[in-house]
């Protein structure tokens, strides 16, 4: 067995809607109030969290949200392949954009997020950094069988994962920087 790691680095946007029941949703509101704030704006400042007393949701990140995420094609973004150690290969995003290409060199699958726009609290993210490593254990390493996993998200494409033929991926925690964070009500 063969131990292929897929390394990410770049930008990451995440689009997160806040999913609440009635009772949390008043519950939340009310703590809002307390501090001055809308609740839109006050899920994100860090004392809300504090003023809620809630041990199941001490932070933004434990928020009960519904979440789109992926790499963004800026020239920050690097994809990394390494066989048993051994860094094979280096892509970058604009590489796999398959219409440049007379034949297609990568496994390519692309879907639409519906985008109906559900009333609710929206909040936009972009981080920086270390996205996260994909390891799987293999027989042999085919290009072929890599899949490249896209999401269509109001006219931007990102990367969402990275998956290996049949095989189970251990995804391995992220380190990134917040560099923007914007809520919004819809």
């Amino acid at each position: 067995m063969e131990k292929l790691r897929i390394n990410v680095f770049g930008e990451l946007f995440t689009l997160k809607r806040v999913v609440l029941n009635q009772m949390a949703q008043d519950y939340y509101e009310l703590i809002a109030n307390r501090i001055n704030q809308p609740l839109h704006q006050a899920v994100l400042d860090p004392f809300f969290y504090y003023h809620l007393k809630l041990n199941s949701v001490d932070s933004l990140e434990k928020l009960p949200c519904e979440k789109v995420s992926g790499l963004m094609n800026t020239n920050k973004n690097q994809i990394e392949i390494w066989l048993e150690g051994k860094k094979i290969l280096k892509i970058k995003l604009d590489e796999l954009n398959q219409d440049q290409y007379l034949f297609p060199l990568y496994n390519i699958k692309k879907s639409v997020h519906n985008n109906q726009n559900n009333s609710g609290i929206y909040i936009e993210q972009k981080e920086i950094g270390f996205i996260g490593s994909y390891e799987f254990k293999i027989q042999k390493f085919e290009m072929a069988d890599l899949q490249f996993d896209f999401l269509e998200i109001n006219n931007q494409l990102l990367l969402q994962s990275v998956n290996y033929s049949n095989f189970k991926s251990v995804y391995k925690k992220k380190e990134t920087l917040i560099t923007y964070q914007n809520s919004f009500l819809i």
